[in-house]
């Protein structure tokens, strides 16, 4: 599945100034024309702050995904919402994705204008509107494949009766979405799933192409207790799928399985593979693989913190946090120009990790030596080390956990190369 290439490609033509956070006061250019400038953060060439990406670690994260879903037979369906970036959605189709996922039907629209033609709600979509305008998607585009969640009769009917009369050619594709007490959506016992697929089955517009779980919901950390509780959702919802199937509930040809977030997408390939028994495709939804970062993921990753230790595969952290020191006001405090607006802050502080002062010396490490306390709207309260000179003028770059709270706070995204140079930019629509 390629995008089509037309409204990705004008994207290049999009004029950029100072409007987007990151470009130099007074530049006005197309974007295609951000790499020949030649622009340095590190040097102080963006407007401050920014939020960059290296591309040495984007493409080793395509790369190193793509080997892991092919030595296990899984497709992959990233979420975009991680990014909202097309230009970075086509790397990832382009890399072998098989499809995208999106968490509201606006997001889907966006994917659409843009081309992609597989797409994955992993959400429960009951908006009257949002469904006409996707059969009409689905009617004008036999090649666009579109799968949302079901977890009700009540929902069920919703979407059947309002696909009645604009849905004519196909029926829509849905999963049983399975869930845990205390959770968000989804069914909590296999009963409920099975009166949900036999609804299904009764439709006049739907069929039953899968289930879908999320595995994130039960765990955000690597202890056993979370592993374990890891391990039982997927055999919760490998359960629901040989009941389903048993019971002959399944539209024809293979059944996906749908799951897999950033974190534990390893014990999901070994909970939810189908050895036996009825066709499954898993279908892996991790999307924060794509810049991985330094916090969250880099500890639970099976493809950093917790890999084994025959892993050859590793992801990198792309992610990156730029500003200025604005004042030194008290010894060992440093104020500096990036906050909340700025940087992700859900899962954790930004980190302080490089200082290059300004004059253009060699940069310090900062790791270890300086630390975020609080952060405001627009500034970060840094304390440091009594050995560590921090000074109005000097740039820190962060390090930054959660890819999902990073992009949304950008509408342009620079990508350096491993010297800070500017080689391209992304924009991003949320």
């Amino acid at each position: 599945m390629n995008p089509t290439v037309g409204a990705l490609d004008a994207l290049g033509d999009t004029t950029i100034d100072a409007r987007l956070k990151g470009v130099p006061l007074g530049a006005k250019l197309a974007l295609r024309d951000v790499g020949q400038q030649k622009w340095n953060v590190a040097r102080g060439d963006l407007a401050l702050p920014v939020t960059t990406l290296y591309e040495s670690a984007l493409s080793n994260n395509l790369a190193a995904m793509a080997a892991y879903c092919a030595r296990h037979g899984a497709l992959l369906a990233p979420h975009a919402k991680t990014t909202m970036a097309p230009q970075l959605m086509r790397r990832q189709i382009d890399a072998g994705a098989w499809a995208l996922s999106v968490a509201t039907p606006s997001q889907a629209a966006v994917l659409r204008h843009y081309g992609f033609a597989r797409i994955i709600l992993a959400n429960e979509l009951v908006d009257p509107r949002a469904l006409r305008w996707l059969a009409g998607e689905m009617e004008s585009d036999p090649a666009f494949e579109f799968y949302c969640l079901v977890d009700s009769n009540v929902a069920l009917a919703t979407i059947d009766s309002a696909l009645e009369g604009v849905l004519h050619r196909r029926r829509l594709p849905v999963l049983v979405e399975v869930g845990v007490e205390g959770g968000r959506g989804g069914v909590r016992q296999a009963s409920h799933a099975l009166e949900i697929a036999k609804s299904v089955a009764a439709s006049r517009h739907l069929e039953l192409a899968g289930v879908e779980l999320y595995e994130g919901l039960v765990s955000n950390n690597a202890t056993p207790e979370d592993l374990i509780a890891v391990d039982e959702l997927c055999r919760y919802g490998r359960d629901v799928v040989d009941s389903l199937a048993h019971s002959r509930l399944f539209r024809p040809g293979p059944v996906l399985l749908s799951a897999g977030g950033s974190a534990y997408f390893d014990r999901v390939v070994a909970g939810l593979t189908h050895e036996d028994g009825a066709a499954v495709q898993l279908v892996l939804r991790s999307g924060c693989y794509l810049t991985h970062d330094r916090g969250g993921y880099e500890r639970v990753s099976p493809l950093d913190g917790r890999a084994g230790p025959l892993e050859e595969l590793t992801l990198r952290n792309a992610l990156v946090g730029w500003a200025a020191v604005l004042s030194q006001p008290e010894p060992g405090v440093a104020i500096v120009g990036a906050g909340k607006r700025d940087l992700p802050y859900d899962a954790g502080l930004p980190v302080p990790r490089w200082r290059y002062p300004r004059g253009g010396a060699a940069r310090e490490n900062l790791y270890g030596r300086a630390t975020v306390v609080r952060l405001m709207d627009q500034h970060a309260f840094v304390h440091f080390d009594p050995d560590v000179t921090l000074e109005p003028g000097d740039i820190v770059t962060f390090d930054l956990s959660h890819p999902c709270t990073a992009f949304d706070k950008c509408r342009l995204v620079p990508i350096l190369d491993d010297d800070e140079t500017v080689i391209d930019a992304v924009l991003t629509f949320f």
